[in-house]
């Protein structure tokens, strides 16, 4: 892949990057890797990959930019990335993955191909440019996202965390800058996405009480509800 977005800093996230980028070079050497990342960490991040490369002794071929709330990235002809602002004691960074469309103008539907053919000739512009929030993901955040960014709860796909269930947990929820289920739980009724995926479930947890709890405290949307790692997920992810 050669575009990389990392959420956040910290080492259960920003590990792998040193290893990512030597494997890499070993598989193609000019294949660059387009690495973004909160723009207040952007000099320690690569700060920190060089120093894993050189332990390695590889020289990784990649571009690190540091973003800002509101930053886009093009991917492509029709698809762009747009960071936006999370909860979290370091600087942390969401993502929206938006798709560029262009579609006839709703005074042209109906029209025949012939007539549509006929106004293009004559300089009309018979298209009208729209977008659409396929994917938000939120990465390590507490519950002041959903102030912060209400697009959230349109987007096709939504990626937020889950990391804590029990109710003796709330407190270090917030104190870790992390969502407990009840935090989800406030604001399920304006969940307009197709589906929603939790991840970063605490050890404390097992994916299956993740599951149940969603089942019960969370009827009205538990059926558009997946867990990572259980749901046809590939992997759990891990937290304090």
């Amino acid at each position: 892949m050669r575009d990389l977005f990392l959420s956040h800093g910290h080492l259960d996230h920003a590990l792998g990057l040193p290893f990512l980028l030597s494997h890499r070079a070993m598989q193609s050497r000019s294949a660059v890797t387009r690495i973004y990342c909160p723009e207040p960490v952007a000099d320690r991040i690569e700060r920190f990959i060089a120093a894993g490369l050189e332990i390695d002794a590889c020289t990784g071929n990649f571009e690190l930019r540091g973003l800002e709330p509101g930053e886009r990235v093009g991917l492509g002809r029709d698809f762009d990335v747009e960071a936006f602002a999370t909860e979290h004691p370091v600087p942390s960074l969401g993502y929206h993955l938006w798709r560029r469309r262009t579609r006839l103008a709703t005074e042209y539907e109906g029209l025949e191909e012939t007539e549509i053919a006929r106004l293009r000739r004559s300089g009309v512009e018979v298209t009208a440019a729209s977008r659409e929030l396929l994917v938000s993901y939120c990465g390590d955040t507490g519950p002041a996202v959903f102030r912060r960014d209400t697009r959230l709860f349109g987007a096709t796909l939504l990626m937020v965390e889950a990391t804590y269930i029990d109710d003796g947990l709330r407190d270090r929820g917030r104190e870790f800058g992390h969502m407990h289920l009840e935090d989800l739980a406030a604001v399920a009724d304006r969940f307009d996405n197709r589906a929603i995926v939790l991840h970063h479930l605490s050890r404390r947890h097992r994916l299956e009480e993740l599951r149940r709890a969603v089942d019960e405290r969370l009827p009205e949307i538990a059926e558009r509800v997946h867990v990572w790692g259980l749901d046809g997920a590939p992997a759990r992810g891990a937290s304090r």
